[in-house]
């Protein structure tokens, strides 16, 4: 995913922070202070979701991938159906399975 697709996923999306590289997590916030993985292209443990979101080492996380991170307000979550819908439309190859 170039970076320019990246930025505008990330607007689309609303999202609050995203982890990419080699490999890629979309994160949100939640009311009560935790964080729900969006999508990732790997399994992530709460732990390392906390970790990524405190900005933490990746490898002190058992993460070997590079990793980088935006921040962003948070999601609407009335939009999640529409949007779904549009993404997998608007970006072909890119998959919002979790959503």
């Amino acid at each position: 995913m170039t970076d320019e697709l990246l930025d505008k996923v990330m607007t689309d999306m609303e999202l609050d922070n995203v982890a990419g590289g080699v490999g890629y997590a979309y994160f949100v916030k939640r009311k009560d202070g935790k964080y729900n993985v969006v999508s990732a292209n790997d399994r992530l443990t709460p732990e390392q979701v906390k970790g990524i979101m405190a900005g933490k080492s990746l490898m002190s996380l058992g993460i070997e991938r590079g990793v980088h991170t935006h921040f962003f307000g948070g999601i609407r979550a009335d939009k999640l159906g529409e949007l779904k819908v549009n993404l997998d439309r608007v970006y072909k190859g890119c998959r919002f399975q979790h959503l």
